[in-house]
């Protein structure tokens, strides 16, 4: 698989998708803040909290810019931007579908990524068979891709919830079944902000 972006501006395919998983966890509101932070840390990727975000706001409406460990590049800081507010507003649409996700399916879904003998395959396995379930909750109007996409991130979302000590495991199988199933998309909706 490709492991750049090709669109001319060099962040790389997984660390992408790295900020858009964290962004929307983020965005979301969750009893895991704890283990996201110190997931963050360990990613070297930009911890936004609201609060964060208030301060920041210069007078001339602009945000202060920050340095974080772990940009690849100077362009890399817009990108990381736009890849957050990606992420902010895919949980704004998340917020909304949240309720079509039974309790159920989490519980199962949290069961499973408790058995440590699954391998990361098994895992990503049980990500896209809980998906295939959920995919009748899709609004009808909403492209495939882009409902996919807001169901894997809610579900490893509600895996957190349910299970905060699962953050890191479900973290990293949701980014690797969106680098796998999902990263044209991914890719596509990073090049249309950017234009």
């Amino acid at each position: 698989m490709d492991s750049q972006v090709s669109n001319g501006s060099g962040l790389e395919a997984e660390h992408i998708t790295n900020l858009l998983v964290f962004g929307f966890l983020q965005s979301s509101k969750s009893n895991f803040q704890q283990e996201l932070k110190a997931l963050g840390h360990d990613l070297s990727v930009p911890v936004y909290l609201d609060s964060d975000l208030e301060d920041e706001l210069q007078t001339d409406g602009s945000r202060a810019s920050r340095s974080y460990p772990g940009r690849i590049q100077p362009d890399s800081v817009s990108q990381e931007e736009i890849i957050q507010s990606i992420a902010h507003h895919l949980a704004q649409v998340g917020d909304e579908m949240d309720h079509s996700i039974q309790p159920t399916l989490v519980r199962n879904l949290v069961a499973q990524f408790m058995n440590v003998s699954l391998s990361e395959e098994d895992r990503r396995n049980c990500l896209a068979k809980a998906l295939d379930e959920v995919k009748t909750a899709f609004p009808r109007d909403m492209e495939n891709e882009k409902g996919m996409l807001i169901m894997t991130l809610l579900l490893a979302k509600n895996v957190a919830t349910h299970s905060p000590s699962l953050l890191r495991d479900v973290f990293q199988t949701t980014v690797n079944f969106i680098n796998q199933n999902l990263l044209t998309y991914v890719r596509n909706l990073l090049r249309n902000e950017m234009d």
